[in-house]
């Protein structure tokens, strides 16, 4: 099975990933970066990334790869991503409400984003009045 890049220009939206589909290429800023351990998986690095339309994911650095990337990723960075798995996001532990998660392969690039907004739409927060009143 060969890998095939996506062209350098074509950019997906995260709401536009789908899980076996390998060649996206994404821009992301880091919103959050955290250390993570747990039995099954050992050491991780974790992180929630949000692109220019304000959706969020969660994405995951496996204990193998941590030296490849701890020096790739840091928390504010805008970023782009490409050649990364997505599979469901299963589980209690969910950093985000995407239905998928960001896996990092051996192959995944990982490179400086020029372009990307300072600021990007936040629809995740909701009104306090909506919170009070049981709305939600």
């Amino acid at each position: 099975m060969a890998l095939v890049q996506a062209p350098r220009n074509t950019v997906s939206y995260v709401r536009e990933l789908k899980p076996r589909k390998d060649t996206s290429r994404i821009e992301v800023r880091i919103i959050r970066l955290w250390r993570n351990y747990n039995k099954e998986s050992g050491n991780t690095i974790e992180m929630a990334f949000v692109d220019k339309e304000g959706t969020r994911i969660h994405a995951s650095v496996g204990e193998q790869l941590i030296k490849k990337y701890e020096d790739k990723l840091h928390e504010g960075d805008a970023i782009v991503v490409q050649l990364f798995k997505v599979y469901d996001a299963i589980g209690d532990y969910r950093a985000t409400a995407h239905p998928y998660k960001i896996g990092f392969f051996p192959t995944t690039f990982v490179g400086k984003a020029d372009e990307f907004p300072s600021e990007v739409p936040e629809k995740y927060f909701a009104d306090y009045n909506d919170l009070l009143g049981g709305k939600l």
